[in-house]
């Protein structure tokens, strides 16, 4: 090697160090404004992923789909990369309220929101082992419905809920690696460290006060708080024949520590009225279980179709009954969840390739405890994606995609603060979402 390929070498390697600092304070920047989504866990990640309609489960195509859903991909990959990636979205739930004859409907106050995501990676040509690090938001919801006197739902406390509030952003950290072990599978595993962020209003659970006259009033925990947790993923990728692959994945529950507000006694005839207390709820994350075929259906063009499975039921502060008994908020009763993926990845031209995407997943809000998911209206199941890649330089491709999620509803019974049934809520929920991204190969 000459002594000017050695610089050319150093540069690139101070280039590449400088770059992925710079996109790592970027996410962490942009985190603190990534709230008001509504959904848990998001269909993709990334503008490759999400056009896909996240499917790729068993499809080495880029560095985000690959940290997010099978790290066994890292090996199957072309090439190191580094991409960054930002995500725009609104959505627009709605409350509809009918008593007898009577109809209400309640809009929450919304805003855009921004998720981010970046990921690395790096594979040595001749050598088996890749690796991977990335950081990425995976999931969210939040509301913010006022105080209505004129509504049953959100009257002020005592008689009904008043001010309905939640927030709630997780972020995954993945460490991963993988490995070739012969010419046809690939196995991977990273151990993801999550940050969560939570507030709340009115607090549910067990923790109420109750006056003398037998009116329940709820303590407050709006401020957000912050939660770590930890879980590990495996996956493997098999080329069964020179176009078809499998592959799968198995992520463990996010075990996260209870999350902590401080804030006062709630009744306000009582003599400790506006005293410090101290609030706890633990929400943790399912267990996912993802696979999937990945096809060349000809010299440009790749088929994913993957299916997901999310247990909900089990996992602390999401499943449960759900509902409202003897005055008690009891969250979220969500049920387990099964998601069909399919996208296409087409390479048009030399430095265009177009993708789009299909994504159908079951809402895990029961209609019989509706009521609990107010505040987490994950009642869309349909997504339709597309979006493109466009080569600018050899080292760098600008992505983007769209999503477009129609308007789904869940429908239960209407219960007040005391458990007293007094007609019917509808829950629906649309989304909007476009995101942009670089992907850089060196």
């Amino acid at each position: 090697m000459t002594t000017m390929d050695s610089a050319h070498t150093t540069m690139r390697f101070m280039m590449s160090r400088y770059v992925t600092r710079f996109v790592l304070l970027g996410c962490l920047l942009l985190l603190p404004a990534s709230g008001w989504a509504q959904g848990h866990m998001l269909p993709g990640v990334g503008p490759v992923n999400a056009a896909m309609g996240g499917a790729g489960v068993s499809l080495p195509i880029e560095s985000l789909g690959a940290l997010a859903y099978n790290p066994a991909l890292l090996a199957a990959a072309e090439g190191n990369q580094l991409t960054f990636a930002t995500e725009f979205f609104k959505d627009s739930p709605q409350v509809t309220t009918t008593v007898g004859t009577t109809t209400g409907q309640a809009t929450p106050t919304t805003q855009f929101g921004v998720l981010p995501a970046f990921g690395w990676m790096l594979r040595d040509p001749k050598g088996k082992l890749a690796l991977g690090f990335g950081l990425m938001g995976i999931a969210a919801f939040g509301a913010d419905y006022p105080a209505d006197t004129s509504s049953i739902l959100f009257a002020p406390v005592p008689t009904g809920f008043g001010r309905i509030f939640t927030d709630y952003r997780e972020l995954k950290i993945p460490v991963a690696f993988a490995y070739q072990v012969s010419p046809k599978l690939a196995i991977g595993a990273s151990l993801n460290v999550y940050l969560g962020s939570f507030g709340l209003t009115p607090f549910p659970g067990p923790v109420y006060d109750k006056s003398s006259a037998g009116k329940v009033y709820y303590p407050e925990a709006g401020r957000l708080t912050d939660s770590y947790g930890m879980g590990v993923q495996f996956g493997f990728q098999y080329q069964a024949s020179p176009k078809m692959s499998i592959g799968g994945a198995f992520t463990t529950p996010q075990n996260f520590a209870p999350f902590k507000w401080n804030s006062t006694y709630a009744d306000p005839t009582a003599v400790n009225y506006g005293q410090a207390r101290t609030l706890e709820f633990d929400l943790d994350g399912p267990m996912i279980l993802s696979f999937g075929v990945g096809m060349k259906a000809s010299a440009k063009t790749k088929v994913a179709i993957d299916g997901v499975f999310a247990k909900y039921d089990s996992v602390n502060g999401l499943g449960g009954s759900g509902g409202i008994a003897s005055g008690v908020i009891i969250p979220f009763g969500w049920q387990n969840v099964w998601t069909f993926k399919a996208g296409v990845e087409h390479q048009a031209t030399d430095k265009m390739t177009v993708r789009a995407g299909y994504n159908y997943s079951q809402t895990p809000i029961q209609a019989g405890s509706v009521i609990s998911s107010t505040g987490a209206p994950v009642t869309y199941q349909q997504y339709f994606c597309g979006g493109f890649g466009m080569k600018m330089f050899p080292f760098l491709e600008m992505v983007a995609s769209f999503t477009y999620t129609p308007r789904g509803h869940v429908t239960g019974p209407l219960t007040d603060a005391t458990g007293a049934v007094r007609g019917t809520v509808d829950l629906s929920n649309q989304r909007t979402s476009a995101l942009l991204g670089m992907n850089f190969r060196f």
